[in-house]
């Protein structure tokens, strides 16, 4: 079990010492030439966003143009049957994917929130293009294993690309729900009244004194509300939409609302308690194939949503009633989240229940909680609209950006239609990628620091090594080893979390060329105090290396000549060194 020991010993027993470890062989960044594409690869642009199509058409192009480094597969089927798509990416070259650390980025998961695809699709094309030119990422692609899933949501995405849509509309996946209770299922929702292609806002002119609100003098695209000393003439109607049902409501029964965000297997709750919620666990086709392709790939160390918005890198725990993380989890999280702050100007590194609000069933802790992965979720961008820096953005504010930066680009003009129930009204107000997505020539900017930022997250996956080995006799053909085994980087090889709680196995550590007669881990090195494993001891078991930590392992061995000792982390990879059984010369 990893323990808080003195660094001081760590640094002073191991620098300078040259390590033995060849877990894989991987070239140094120098000797790597970048990747010559098989085919003509894929030059997207991300300075605009693109549809389930033509994100599904750049996977598939990344995989002909570098068919050895990038695989693509679909882990399941959407509810109207879209394809999810999952890119995998790793140097064939330093070992199969799975014996490797890795890191999974998903997006898109809100059908609304949809940069997220486009951050997922860029971290993949910017690792491709930079391999052997940036020494960074040339050592993440050899020593880790990158899972890409851009569109969890692909028939949320389709139809907010493809059909009207508001912000925050869809969001759901596309799953019949009787939201009304009147025996059918969706038959009352949004309509695009103007056929614009935009749901937008409903208002009407009132006689006056009927209403609770005015026209702005100064911006008739404004409308405030009526002081008490005030008599309003316009009303505010919601969105565009009319009764469908006759049953004297308007837009009370849209695409029912199953939030992917509230499906997972941790935490889950009923509708009851957490809306959006489905009937239980996992239900929908889209969490239950990422839940099976999670139970395939235990390499699966880190892991990273996007959604938007707000400008948060957000981590669990996603409710308070939850089990606290533990101390050396959260600050292998305060060191990945902190640095992301610093990456992403404006954003906040916060927990999800206390600085956001509680979330039931969400991914982040699916991820964590089940897998030991250390999880992150970024709502991506925050509308740069408070003009004056005070903490509020006006309606003022927010229309002087549309004029100045975007020359009206944002807004539908209103304009008087005939509503079947309310007659004479004006629809108009802001376009469904407005708000929550930022403008093109904003876009690119975004995507990359989010891209970036996983990158660092990735960074800090486990890199474990060996140290020199110390070999002393103990009798003819008996030797005592004391062998350090490293972690260079943040995140442990196990979490204190999964050691806690068993949910996966512990690295183990085995000898092979001699009889193991004792094991154990060295808790004091200098007054030979050894935590021996009672039982099996010629299979080690460990709690995981610590980020920025080491453990020494103790084996008595009878033999000679040569042994190798091999970890094997299921996190971590698999490292493995030979040395000789014999002590070292004074």
């Amino acid at each position: 079990m990893t323990r808080t020991k003195s660094r001081s010993f760590s640094l002073a027993r191991l620098a300078g010492i040259a390590l033995l470890a060849l877990p894989v062989c991987v070239l140094p960044a120098s000797a790597a030439a970048p990747l010559k594409p098989a085919k003509p690869a894929p030059e997207p642009v991300f300075n605009r966003l693109h549809d389930y199509q033509e994100i599904s058409e750049l996977l598939q192009g990344y995989a002909a143009a570098y068919p050895e480094w990038v695989s693509v597969e679909s882990i399941g089927k959407s509810g109207e049957g879209r394809d999810l798509w999952v890119a995998t990416l790793t140097n064939p070259h330093t070992g199969d994917h799975l014996s490797k650390p890795g890191i999974y980025i998903d997006g898109n998961t809100h059908a609304n929130e949809v940069q997220g695809g486009e951050t997922t699709v860029y971290t993949l094309d910017f690792l491709l293009k930079n391999y052997g030119t940036l020494e960074r990422v040339t050592e993440l692609v050899d020593r880790l294993t990158f899972y890409f899933l851009p569109v969890v949501n692909p028939d949320g995405r389709h139809r907010w690309f493809h059909q009207p849509a508001t912000a925050n509309f869809p969001r759901t996946v596309v799953v019949p729900i009787d939201d009304d209770r009147d025996g059918v299922a969706d038959e009352d929702g949004f309509d695009d009244l103007d056929g614009d292609g935009e749901i937008t806002q409903m208002r009407k002119k009132v006689p006056l004194g009927q209403g609770d609100f005015l026209l702005d003098p100064k911006d008739p695209r404004i409308l405030r509300r009526a002081e008490k000393d005030e008599l309003g003439d316009y009303v505010i109607l919601g969105s565009e939409g009319f009764d469908n049902d006759g049953d004297g409501k308007i837009n009370e029964d849209p695409i029912g609302y199953v939030d992917p965000n509230r499906t997972g297997g941790f935490g889950w709750q009923p509708r009851y308690v957490q809306a959006g919620s489905s009937d239980y666990p996992l239900q929908i086709p889209e969490t239950r194939s990422i839940a099976y392709w999670f139970l395939k790939h235990p390499n699966v160390a880190a892991a990273q949503s996007f959604h938007n918005n707000g400008g948060m890198i957000l981590r669990g725990p996603d409710a308070k009633l939850d089990p606290p993380y533990p101390r050396a989890d959260i600050e292998t999280y305060d060191l990945i989240g902190e640095t992301g702050e610093k990456m992403l100007p404006g954003y906040d590194y916060i927990i999800s229940w206390k600085d956001l609000y509680t979330v039931y069933g969400g991914t982040t802790e699916h991820y964590y909680r089940l897998h030991g992965a250390i999880s992150f979720t970024n709502e991506m961008y925050e509308a740069p609209t408070d003009l004056d820096g005070d903490g509020e953005t006006t309606p003022e504010e927010r229309n002087a950006f549309d004029d100045l930066m975007t020359f009206g680009r944002q807004q539908v003009e209103w304009k008087e239609i005939d509503h079947p129930q309310y007659g004479k009204i004006e629809v108009g107000g802001d376009r469904h990628d407005v708000g929550r997505v930022p403008e093109g020539w904003m876009l690119n900017e975004e995507v990359h620091r989010n891209s970036l930022f996983v990158l660092h997250h990735a960074y800090h996956l486990p890199r474990l090594s060996f140290g020199e080995p110390v070999v002393h006799k103990v009798d003819r053909d008996l030797w005592r080893v004391h062998l350090p085994v490293l972690n260079d980087r943040g995140i442990p090889s196990v979490t204190a979390w999964a050691r806690e709680k068993k949910i996966h196995r512990m690295d183990i550590a085995t000898v092979d060329g001699g009889k193991v007669i004792a094991s154990g881990i060295v808790s004091d090195p200098w007054l030979d105090q050894v935590e021996l494993q009672e039982h099996r001891p010629q299979r080690l078991e460990v709690g995981g290396i610590g980020g920025y930590d080491t453990e020494i392992l103790f084996f008595l061995v009878q033999g000679r000549g040569e042994i190798t000792v091999t970890y094997d982390s299921l996190k971590g990879g698999k490292i493995a060194t030979t040395f000789k059984l014999e002590e070292a010369a004074p």
